[in-house]
């Protein structure tokens, strides 16, 4: 598939396959990028991706937003080569057409790669949880220290005991009892701080709907340029990467032009000397929108150089025979990382 390609070619160079679960009202579907299964997906929440090198599990990934919907849609309709007539299924159209070798943009016949849909309250950030538990351990081994060595007489390895474990069962105590305190005191602020980006969000989509700029085509286009960025040479090691929330949208205009600075976060996955590093970062991009020469639609489109005639891979930026520069697929581009 077009959307697929970069990262496809990526994985092959490491051998590398990741089996991706998807909920579906209450089914549990499955993609994998060696192809050994790929479910329709409509409207799929991510559950698990699961990491393989060789055949070998390294590494698997949990943590989703269930708010960003997902869909992959394809059929198997036999193909007729517009070219030269002849017929065939998609797989055999991938690299083009067998006989005449007519180039063939092949892509899902509908698509979602991330379209955030809902703006509750779920909060990623969790690091809260592991400072408090830190400090609640910090305290506890003081407050056993100045109990235990005043009233020891002798400081023995029995002693050494009594100060980890009063530690431990102290420390389980107060992060309860901070724990608590945090809910009540500082979770309303960071709920009402969602909220308030919540509500920047929708009022950021509703101004973009006034003018005409469709949603759903936003994210493909967002997704496509991140996929491209990230699986070129410049990031030769990214191997996926997974979008945990989008934080903040902007428009701005220059010159006529209509910009969007996106602000989300994202993990991203590494393969380092055999191993598989993930990463959540926050990352802010500069998307510009242009106008379209040719849209891909349905699932096999044949589109032609519009210099020469030939017929060209819309993953591309040049015609391959006459150079001709063309832009294709997508009305937004990306300018670059902030």
């Amino acid at each position: 598939m077009v959307t697929e390609k970069a990262q496809e070619e990526r994985l092959k160079k490491y051998d590398i396959n990741i089996k991706t679960k998807y909920k579906v009202n209450d089914n549990v579907l499955e993609r994998n990028t060696d192809n050994s299964k790929n479910d329709n997906i409509i409207n799929g929440i991510r559950l698990e991706k699961a990491y393989y090198c060789h055949g070998q599990l390294l590494k698997k990934e949990n943590i989703f937003d269930s708010r960003i919907l997902y869909t992959y849609e394809s059929t198997n309709d036999e193909f007729i080569c517009k070219n030269c007539g002849n017929k065939g299924t998609l797989e055999e159209f991938d690299a083009g057409c067998p006989y005449c070798h007519s180039n063939y943009n092949i892509d899902f016949v509908n698509k979602e790669l991330g379209n955030k849909h809902y703006y509750d309250l779920i909060m990623s950030d969790k690091s809260y949880l592991k400072k408090t538990f830190i400090i609640t351990l910090i305290f506890s081994f003081i407050i056993t220290i100045f109990y235990v060595l005043p009233n020891s007489r002798t400081f023995y390895f029995f002693d050494i005991l009594k100060i980890l474990g009063g530690t431990v069962v102290i420390s389980l105590i107060l992060f309860l009892i901070f724990y608590y305190l945090d809910a009540v005191i500082l979770l309303p602020s960071i709920k009402n701080k969602k909220e308030i980006q919540n509500n920047k969000q929708k009022e950021f989509w509703n101004q973009m709907e006034n003018e005409g700029i469709e949603k759903n085509k936003f994210y493909n286009n967002f997704n496509y340029n991140l996929r491209k960025y990230y699986y070129s040479s410049k990031n030769p090691n990214i191997i996926d990467y997974d979008i945990i929330d989008y934080n903040d949208f902007k428009s701005s205009y220059e010159n006529n032009n209509l910009y969007v600075t996106v602000n989300v976060d994202v993990r991203i996955v590494r393969f380092d000397n055999n191993k598989i590093i993930s990463k959540i970062e926050n990352k802010s991009y500069y998307l510009k929108k242009n106008d379209i020469t040719k849209e891909l639609k349905g699932e096999i489109n044949y589109i032609k150089c519009p210099s020469c005639g030939a017929s060209v891979d819309a993953t591309k930026t040049k015609c391959s025979y006459c150079g001709t520069e063309y832009n294709y697929l997508q009305e937004w581009y990306l300018e670059r990382e902030i």
